[in-house]
């Protein structure tokens, strides 16, 4: 893509439309993961996700994806990378970590991932951000904890690391990984022809793992319910939200797309009480407030690069 177009696709308030309605979708995810925890095998959910997803795309896009398959082994390592943060790391783990871990450690620990984002970027395409956007991440991470602390910040002073913790944070770094390395993926691809790429290569993975599970824990329940929950992440999460969100990290890059996270988390909250039937606080104002000082900061910032734009560009 030229810089003239580049400049054109990163133009208007778009983006951010994408933004917050894939955040909407990813939030009704995470109210699905503590819904159906212990009803449902985790990496069972990740894997028909993917699989659901994969048979929607294919007959679209899977005959343009076949014709890039010299691009493909150029670049497999790149895609496979990507599968498993996807995949194991930043799908199924999500479904996995609330078998273990409660809503306030959860919710703590997601937080890393818009740092996980920044340092990366950083280590891999020499990218910086400015006093203002690490000062709205500041704020808005403080918005999400007064939310997952219920108003009493001191609550996290008591949270202990257990493996439910770790899983998640693995989780967050998983998502890190994948949305920093979409832009090393060749122009020559759509944000379908991505989606269903990784997808392939992420069921590649999940396979095994999934058949372990069924075998050894438990095996995917065949009900109305699942077959609810399977619809909704198999094409709403992981092909119309992720979709959203590749499109927004291209346009406007992962560091300010990172502002996601906080719109999710709110969202999850709204959610939360609409669905789980939490009572809604006045912390939770303040905590919606803070929030959007944060993704303002963040939003407007402009990104800091120690090198050449073209230095980040795959050959």
């Amino acid at each position: 893509m030229s810089d003239v177009n580049q400049s054109r696709f990163r133009q208007g308030l778009w983006p951010y439309g994408l933004m917050f309605a894939a955040a909407t979708i990813l939030a009704s995810n995470h109210i699905i993961g503590r819904w159906v925890q212990g009803e449902m095998p985790p990496m069972g959910i990740g894997f028909w996700r993917l699989a659901i997803a994969t048979a929607v795309l294919l007959p679209f896009v899977g005959r343009a994806v076949w014709e890039k398959r010299a691009i493909l082994r150029r670049h497999w390592k790149l895609f496979l990378v990507m599968g498993v943060a996807l995949g194991p790391f930043g799908n199924a783990a999500v479904y996995v970590a609330y078998h273990f871990t409660t809503a306030i450690n959860g919710g703590v620990v997601s937080t890393a991932q818009p740092v996980a984002t920044v340092l990366l970027s950083i280590l891999l395409f020499r990218d910086g951000i400015s006093r203002n956007q690490w000062i709205g991440v500041v704020i808005a991470t403080l918005g999400v904890l007064m939310i997952i602390s219920r108003g009493d910040l001191a609550v996290l002073t008591a949270l202990e690391p257990n493996i439910g913790d770790l899983i998640m944070l693995a989780a967050m770094f998983g998502f890190a990984v994948h949305n920093v390395l979409l832009r090393r993926i060749p122009g020559d691809f759509t944000t379908a022809e991505i989606l269903l790429t990784i997808q392939l290569f992420a069921m590649v993975v999940l396979l095994p793992i999934y058949i372990l599970e069924t075998i050894f824990y438990l095996p995917m329940p065949v009900t109305w319910e699942s077959a609810a929950v399977m619809a909704w992440v198999g094409i709403a999460v992981a092909i119309v939200a992720v979709g959203f969100t590749n499109t927004v990290v291209l346009a406007i890059g992962a560091n300010k797309a990172v502002m996601a996270n906080y719109i999710r988390a709110v969202l999850t909250a709204v959610l939360a009480i609409a669905i789980l039937g939490e009572q809604p606080q006045f912390f939770h104002l303040i905590a919606f407030v803070l929030v959007v000082v944060g993704v303002v900061l963040l939003g407007r910032g402009k990104r800091k690069a120690s090198g050449p734009e073209g230095a980040a560009k795959p050959s």
